[in-house]
């Protein structure tokens, strides 16, 4: 059964939206109604067509299975992690109680807190309906569902362990956001500080500090070093400020532009993973996610190559995206996964001797899952020791501006106090 995208008005004469499940538009319209509702736009959400194209393992690619979009010029709407993981914790929740899948998508639309939660449900719910397994409705979905989430709910599915499986993939997606999360807080913090202080002080350069140095200029006599500095400063902001702010923004949007071509990004990600402290990051956060993602993919059953294909996509970094591939590919022409690692040297020596004590053991998906772990544990005490020593310094050098400031005042009033 098909799923809408509508707006309309109710009683009240407000306007409301959401997505309701009809045969056609015609009875959409009707049932609309009958909810006293006056029809103002209706969009189909799930016209789509999925690409039947499947990779060597019999699984398909996650960038080439065709969630398409079509009702009226709708694009494949992007999803949050943290709702995501929610939802399918519902529904692991929902299921073991022994509710049907279906019922439990219809319980999770009336409980939905927000109204992108309750339209990507009534998506999947509207496929389930019309006789499709949940990972085919999921697939089929007009907003994006990591491919690695589908493989794990089709292999929960057959093997009647939905509901372990749904939970398992919702920590999985917890796990990877938190990552994300990180090091955005390593770096939101210290931009933020940075970016205070450059208001501050050139709202000071503008409007106070010429204001007080006007008596001083005024007086012609010579002003200490600080105060000529601070002086200089100030007059260099009022004549050249709004131009500096003009180039600032024409360079975030020249870079915003750059990035959109896939060969200058992959560039750029490469040059991020050989920066100081932050490439380390970058690289321990993207290890442990397609470790995370590779371990649960083959503790549901996932077969290796089809679990290291939808791995791969996960990984954030198209320059060490590239390398998984490579080692995807070294797996598929028969070469083991330590020594696939090895010649792409991607990860350190604590990652290849897990894999291989893993392969030997026949428990690497066990392994992988720790690999995860430790990485996720070294990236937390790594931005925590950073912002320890950052805070300090950020803080030490924002009192030496103000200083600055205060020192350039100061000084020449007291220069003329000694001279009265």
């Amino acid at each position: 059964m098909p799923a809408f995208d509508y707006s309309a008005y109710n009683s009240a004469g407000k306007l409301v939206s959401g997505v309701i499940s009809a045969d056609s538009e015609r009875q959409a319209r009707r049932l609309l109604k009958e909810k006293e509702l006056l029809p103002a736009t209706l969009a189909t959400v799930t016209e789509q067509h999925t690409n039947n194209n499947s990779d060597k393992s019999g699984v398909n690619n996650g960038n080439k299975s065709g969630n398409k979009s079509i009702g009226r010029g709708r694009r494949e709407a992007r999803v949050n992690n943290w709702d995501l993981s929610l939802l399918l914790q519902q529904q692991a929740i929902l299921i073991q109680s022994g509710l049907p899948l279906e019922e439990a998508l219809r319980m999770t639309i009336e409980q939905a807190e927000t109204d992108r939660q309750r339209r990507m449900v009534e998506s999947w719910r509207s496929e389930i309906t019309e006789g499709r397994s949940f990972s085919e409705a999921l697939r089929r979905s007009p907003y994006k569902i990591p491919e690695s989430i589908i493989a794990g709910v089709g292999v929960g599915e057959e093997s009647g362990h939905l509901h372990k499986v749904l939970m398992r993939l919702a920590e999985d997606l917890e796990s990877n956001a938190e990552n994300r999360k990180t090091i955005s807080r390593a770096m939101i913090y210290p931009a933020t500080l940075i970016a205070t202080s450059i208001i501050v002080v050139s709202i000071m350069m503008v409007w106070v500090v010429p204001k007080i140095t006007a008596i001083f200029l005024s007086s012609k006599r010579e002003l200490p070093l600080v105060t000529r500095i601070i002086v200089g400063l100030s007059e260099f902001t009022q004549a050249y400020g709004l131009f500096v702010l003009a180039l600032i923004v024409a360079l975030v949007f020249a870079f915003g532009r750059a990035m959109q071509n896939p060969a200058r990004k992959e560039r750029w990600h490469e040059l991020m993973l050989n920066m100081p402290g932050m490439g380390r990051w970058i690289r321990m956060a993207n290890i442990s996610d397609w470790a995370r993602s590779l371990g649960v993919l083959l503790t549901n059953g996932v077969p290796a190559l089809a679990a290291l294909t939808i791995s791969s996509a996960v990984v954030s970094n198209l320059h060490l995206r590239r390398k998984f591939e490579a080692v995807t590919e070294g797996m598929r022409q028969g070469s083991s996964l330590q020594k696939a690692l090895e010649d792409s040297q991607i990860g350190s020596g604590f990652l290849i001797h897990m894999v291989g004590s893993g392969e030997a053991s026949s428990e690497l998906d066990k392994m992988l899952l720790r690999v995860s772990e430790y990485y996720s544990v070294r990236l937390n005490n790594a931005v925590e020791v950073f912002l320890k020593l950052v805070n300090p310094i950020l803080i030490i050098f924002m009192g030496m501006i103000i200083l600055s400031v205060v020192a350039a005042v100061m000084l020449p009033i007291m220069d003329m106090n000694n001279m009265i």
